[in-house]
């Protein structure tokens, strides 16, 4: 009896994250429409201890959503993605960073980079921190703050389960990048991607642009259960520097921009072996001009001919479109240009000089 009460009571917390659960229902109604299951239902026989524990432990995950899953202990082989921190020029003032895993060789590839930014004069940052990563370490994503924050102030804190008081993380080295800077972020950025939005955004460093996160900003903790799986659950909370939270909030971007997973990871595997500025820049159909005639060349006809004769061209699959990327290279490109004009909004126009009045020339007779 004491296994079967355990299984109703790991059940009850299962069928918590059911909508269609009523509310106003007792522990002592759940545990009766049990027990008729198990006797009456048409096949009790399959309503054993095993089915019901399975049933208990998938629901109750799903309310935790994030919070804890189960993950495979073998090691599953290399996809074939390519790791380490994407690095580019977009213009001669926007430079763009993409760490793929969060991790403390990236810091060191962000650090190298941004120290080569700030030697050109770059005057504009977007770091993209959409990857689809796997939670990682907290310490990375410290390391990487400290690129960013003033030094001897609050990163951020981690408050764990049980405790009062709360680990305080601090900068302790000068930052590489105090200049203009954005961020992407959607509901795929990690742990440490959204911690990392979270703190630039409060302490007014960053703008947001992308798609609200998922609000995972914890500490998680993975623990073997059997021979195969092992349990990974959130053990820490993360803090601000105002003992504010985002668990379970998430972000809101402060410029929303709407764009399928799909679509964005999509442009991350055409990308990843190119220019990332293929992904925000049109390809111009080959016209004929007079670079073409110098070479006696007509790109048109030779287009019309390779159509006319059943062939594909290169712009009838157009690119994958980084619509996200482009927005945030807009929003540079327009206060770039708002600052860089000079409007006198009040101009000092001369006051206006009435023409000499003619003299009256008498007429004569």
């Amino acid at each position: 009896m004491r296994r079967l009460a355990l299984i109703f009571s790991l059940t009850t917390s299962a069928f918590a994250a059911s909508s269609t659960e009523p509310k106003d229902i007792t522990q002592a109604g759940i545990q009766t429409a049990f027990r008729i299951l198990q006797k009456e239902y048409i096949r009790s026989s399959d309503l054993t201890f095993d089915v019901l524990n399975r049933a208990a432990l998938s629901g109750l995950l799903q309310r935790l959503d994030f919070g804890a899953e189960l993950v495979a202990r073998t090691t599953t082989a290399k996809s074939g993605a390519l790791t380490g921190v994407q690095a580019e020029l977009l213009s001669p003032q926007t430079g763009y960073l993409r760490p793929r895993e969060f991790t403390a060789r990236e810091t060191e590839e962000l650090e190298k980079n941004l120290a080569g930014f700030v030697e050109k004069k770059v005057e504009h940052l977007i770091l993209d921190l959409r990857s689809p990563a796997p939670p990682g370490n907290f310490n990375d994503a410290a390391d990487m703050l400290s690129l960013f924050i003033p030094k001897g102030e609050v990163l951020f804190k981690m408050k764990q389960m049980g405790q009062t008081a709360s680990e305080v993380e601090t900068n302790t080295r000068e930052p590489v990048w105090s200049r203009q800077l954005l961020v992407l972020v959607d509901d795929e950025t990690n742990n440490l991607g959204e911690t990392m939005a979270a703190v630039l955004r409060q302490r007014k460093q960053a703008l947001l642009i992308g798609a609200p996160t998922r609000g995972g900003a914890v500490r998680y903790e993975t623990v073997p259960v059997d021979a195969e799986w092992s349990l990974r659950f959130a053990r820490a909370e993360v803090l601000l520097a105002d003992d504010s939270s985002v668990f379970k909030k998430g972000l809101q971007p402060d410029f929303p921009v709407s764009m399928p997973v799909s679509l964005k990871r999509q442009v991350y595997h055409a990308t990843d072996a190119k220019d990332v500025k293929t992904s925000i820049t049109d390809r111009p159909r080959p016209r004929f001009n007079e670079a073409a005639l110098v070479a006696n060349t007509n790109p048109e006809l030779d287009s019309y001919l390779k159509r006319s004769a059943g062939e594909a061209l290169p712009e009838d699959t157009p690119h994958p479109s980084d619509t996200v990327l482009q927005r945030a290279v807009d929003l540079i490109t327009t206060r770039t240009l708002f600052q860089s004009a000079k409007i006198d909004w009040n101009p000092k126009t001369p006051a206006r000089q009435e023409p000499p009045a003619r003299r009256a020339i008498p007429v004569t007779k």
